[in-house]
């Protein structure tokens, strides 16, 4: 029933009139997106409203679209006061949307959507389209709205003004773009053409996005059109999307322009400013005039061919580049563009040029580069360097961040699925806002699919800053949610958006431990924590919960289901557990176990998994529309880039003719087929049991048996018959153990005994103060977010940053800006501690990959044990280079994901007060582990230990 104060849309096949003015200097820009709009209405209600420039066609029910001074009947409402444009009127992208009461004669009710400019008018009309149930990936992931027989929306929703964007240019880049998304444009449009860029503009509009870094490892943009050869621009143009070419890519041109062109402008096709200006020049003024009428952002400066480094001295290259520069100047104010937007892109070796060294001056105090944007770029995986000094944050021209979702180069390539955590975005997006980079953000997002959650997130967080970064702590989740909401709420249930929600969090989390690329079969220890068998369990619990929420998923919504969620998490989940069953494989073939040809089947099941999954795809999904698009390497790999990936090699054992006993035990390095082994000690503080693996490494079954020292040892087995494997769960009656009770099992079979001895021990923890923790089989594990006090300093304090990190959580420092000298000044956590005994202990403390912030800075914190001066770390090395892949330390902290550092402490048996004292602006901590002894290896380190609650 629709309530009076409803504005309706379409009832019975009647639909508003959508009225453009065609007079409008903004006119191009509506008239595509009115009609786009009309179609949005179209798939709700089977019913396409009229666009039209006629305002004598008008009646009934209109809507009417256009930005102030561009449209008469809007200019006409606000002179007659029915329409109040002040809140939006001279700002940037704005829009108001209000229901105007008999407008003109003959029209009863008008929906006006009036933007302060075009782009905040098109932004008005997909925000309406948003309200119909039209998601903004309805056409790059086929998300399909909830059909209705009526389209009315409530009229209070109506009543909108939006904010201004806190971003000023906010956008993608399309990069990496072969094989992948190369191959599907070639099969669906023929080229990068704008048969493929009006479906990507219109996706940045509906995010409102208003930027982007063209595909530019085979393209053209402005040669690749279809109708003429620069339609790729001066479509960008109409739809109001600011251009501009990527960081190696000055003055309009695509770097692939220069070799295809190159004789139009002398002999040389030597890309080197030093050797061949004059051509050089020449090919840039041509593209100055080619675009010179377009919005853009005009890149300046010069990298080597193909994004490699200028050859050269610092001072050399410098000095060159002040002759690049100004001549591209000269160039910019020759056809009036001197005042045009412009950008500087501070990447790799080029940040060496601007920052310069004591006795070489850098490009950083050049005045000529006083109204150029310069950007920034994050390591390439997305932390953060080199922000800008207080200093220079209120630079007039503004600062720039480049970003990464995707990135070809070294230590390693990742152009798969989403491997970076929403959480990871918002904590170093939201250090470079608050270090002044607000006038630029541009992510790269390689083939654009399988992108789609945290490109959604990138711009959200760029267009409304105030929501989801500055006051955003901790609403990583909420975005979610309300995300698989926009996508599916017309098909599911509450229940099952909440399922879908934690799948997306689950493997994005899973895929940022560490990189699918990166993955190899050691990577998760199979002998000690049980760690390899606990992510193993995480990636098929994760499978099997997408593939649940598949099976709710009405037919005609499986695809969008298949693509969005669960081809990456169960693809991700798949590459997971096809590294561990290669590393169990690989260990029971190193003790003869017939257990390694078990997982050798199992390795073979994912990789045909992995194959058919890509398949469906780019074959079937959505009527084989996705043809190509899923083409990336994404295991395996041996190199930086994926030549020479393989999946993992399985190796099978032949069975002796004569059957033998083999038992693995957990936390030993070896495989037993016959002597003594040593458990490590029990404890009643360990939730978890030990595990032992029979095998046989014969042909024929054997039987076994199990005996125990006594009827505290408990077995879920203990006797039966193997041929492939049986683990067994080993654990403790407690209530039938004395403070210290030895013992051991005996494992028999095939004319073979294993004895397994055990210490077992009661720890008493009734009189220890809450959140203490306590020493277990030499090592106390603590999770970040688990303090006992927190205590904050000159209003600077730690908080915790929830589902982020590789374990559990992380802490940091707020406001983020924020450094200390000295540890007496600065915040600290406190944890409390019980040891069962005295020695030298290792603190293993495990912080985020972060880099340091500026060039002058460390990321130092300081560590206390009671009453003992603070010991300060500095978590990065001396020789530290963020960006630089012969860089061992940054290469091991982004393959890794994370830095570690260790300090030694003596310390006695009983209750100890452990602080971390918070130096250096960008500390995150994740996790700490005290250790008597060296911890063996594994990657996640030992799971928390117990604490009192």
């Amino acid at each position: 029933m629709i309530k009076m104060d409803d504005f309706t849309i379409v009832k019975d096949k009647k639909a508003a009139k959508i009225y453009v003015d065609a007079k409008g200097r903004d006119y191009d820009g509506l008239s595509l997106v009115a009609q786009s709009f009309a179609n949005d209405i179209n798939l709700v209600v089977d019913t396409v409203p009229m666009v039209t420039t006629d305002i004598s066609l008008l009646d009934g029910t209109i809507i009417v679209v256009g930005s102030i001074g561009n449209n008469d009947l809007i200019d006409r409402l606000i002179c007659e006061g029915k329409i109040d444009v002040s809140p939006i009127k001279d700002k940037w992208e704005c829009y108001r949307i209000c229901v105007v009461e008999r407008p003109v004669p003959g029209v009863d009710r008008a929906m006006v959507i009036v933007g302060s400019d075009k782009r905040g008018t098109i932004y008005g009309i997909y925000h309406i389209s948003e309200l119909i149930g039209v998601s903004p990936w309805v056409y790059w992931a086929d998300v399909l709205p909830a059909k209705k027989f009526v389209l009315d929306i409530p009229e209070d929703k109506l009543n909108f003004t939006s904010k201004e964007p806190s971003v000023k240019y906010r956008g993608i880049f399309l990069n990496d773009e072969w094989p992948s998304l190369g191959t599907w444009t070639t099969n669906k449009f023929g080229d990068f053409n704008e048969d493929l860029y009006v479906k990507v503009f219109e996706l940045l509009l509906r995010l409102k996005g208003n930027f982007l870094w063209p595909a530019m490892w085979s393209a053209i943009f402005s040669e690749n059109g279809k109708s003429s050869s620069i339609a790729n621009a001066k479509l960008a143009d109409a739809y109001g999307i600011v251009m501009s070419t990527s960081h190696h890519e000055p003055m309009f041109r695509a770097g692939e322009e220069w070799q295809k062109h190159y004789k139009r402008y002398g002999t040389s096709n030597e890309w080197n400013f030093a050797n061949n200006k004059d051509a050089i020049t020449k090919f840039w003024e041509d593209g100055v005039k080619r675009n010179k009428d377009y919005q853009n952002v005009i890149t300046l400066g010069m990298r080597g061919e193909r994004d490699s480094s200028l050859d050269g001295g610092l001072q050399e290259n410098i000095d060159l580049l002040k002759s690049i520069i100004t001549t591209q100047k000269e160039l910019l104010k020759k056809y009036s563009l001197d005042n045009a937007p412009q950008v500087l892109t501070i990447y790799k070796e080029v940040e060496e040029f601007w920052y310069g060294t004591e006795t070489v001056e850098g490009l950083k105090n050049w005045n000529v580069l006083d109204d150029v944007i310069i950007m920034l770029a994050e390591d390439n995986f997305g932390n953060m360097r080199t922000l800008p000094t207080p200093a220079d944050r209120d630079r007039k021209a503004g600062w720039g961040m480049y970003y990464h979702f995707d990135y070809h180069g070294g230590p390693i390539s990742y152009e798969w699925v989403n491997t970076v955590p929403l959480e990871k975005v918002w904590e170093q997006m939201t250090m470079a806002y608050e270090y002044g980079i607000q006038d630029i953000w541009i992510v790269n997002v390689g083939d654009l699919k399988p992108m789609e959650f945290p490109i959604s997130y990138f711009l959200n967080l760029a267009y409304d800053f105030e929501m989801w970064g500055r006051n955003g702590l901790n609403k990583t989740g909420e975005f979610t949610k309300k995300w698989v909401k926009q996508q599916f709420c017309g098909v599911t249930n509450n229940e099952t958006l909440q399922g879908i929600a934690t799948v997306l969090s689950r493997y994005t989390r899973i895929n940022g431990i560490r990189k699918p690329e990166t993955l190899t079969c050691e990577t998760f220890s199979t002998t000690y924590y049980n760690e390899a068998q606990r992510v193993l369990a995480q990636a098929i619990s994760l499978e099997n919960d997408a593939k649940k929420y598949y099976s709710k998923m009405p037919e005609h919504f499986k695809d969008t289901y298949y693509q969005l969620i669960y081809y990456p998490a169960v693809a991700s989940a798949n590459v997971v557990k096809m590294q561990i069953y290669a590393g169990l494989n690989k260990k029971y073939y190193h003790i003869k176990s017939v257990l390694a040809n078990k997982y050798a089947a199992l390795v073979e099941e994912t990789i045909t998994a992995d194959k058919q999954m890509q398949s469906y795809y780019n074959d079937t999904m959505s009527g084989g529309k996705w043809q190509g698009i899923m083409g990336s390497a994404h295991i395996g790999y041996i190199n930086w880039d994926s030549t020479g990936w393989h999946y993992p090699e399985v190796n099978c054992i032949i069975p002796s003719a004569v059957a033998h006993m083999i038992v693995d035990i957990e936390g030993n390095e070896k495989g037993y087929s016959s002597g003594t082994a040593i458990f490590p000690a029990f404890t009643n503080l360990m939730k978890e049991t030990y595990r032992v693996t029979i095998s046989n490494g014969g042909t024929d079954k054997f039987n076994f048996n199990i005996e125990t020292s006594g009827d505290w040892v408990k077995a879920n087995l203990v006797k039966g018959s193997i041929t492939d494997g049986e683990t067994i769960q080993v654990s403790v009656d407690w209530d039938k153990v004395a403070k210290t009770t030895r013992g051991f099992i005996k494992i028999s079979g095939a004319g073979q005994t294993v004895s397994v001895n055990i210490n077992a021990k009661v720890i008493d923890v009734g009189s220890l103060p809450q959140m203490t923790f306590v020493e277990t089989n030499n090592v106390v594990s603590i999770e970040a977010e688990h303090t006992s006090n927190r205590v904050a300093k000159s209003d600077v304090e730690w908080k915790v940053i929830e589902n982020y990190g590789r374990t559990l959580s992380s802490a940091k420092m707020f406001p983020i800006t924020v450094s200390f000298e000295k540890t007496e000044d600065a915040p600290y956590l406190e944890y409390m501690i019980y040891l069962e005994q005295e020695g030298e202990f290792v603190l293993t403390a495990f912080f985020a990959p972060t880099n340091n912030l500026s060039k002058e800075s460390r990321l130092k914190y300081g560590v206390s044990f009671d009453d003992s001066a603070p010991v300060v770390v500095d978590t990065l090395p001396d020789d530290f280079a963020a960006g630089n892949h012969d860089n061992e330390a940054w290469c091991k902290g982004v393959m890794e994901n994370i830095h570690t550092t260790t300090t030694t402490h003596r310390l006695g048996k009983g209750i100890h007060i452990l602080r971390i004292y918070g130096l250096d602006a960008g500390l995150v901590l994740q996790k700490l582990v005290l250790s008597n002894g060296i911890l063996p290896y594994s990657y996640l380190g030992p799971e928390e230990s117990y604490y009192k609650k």
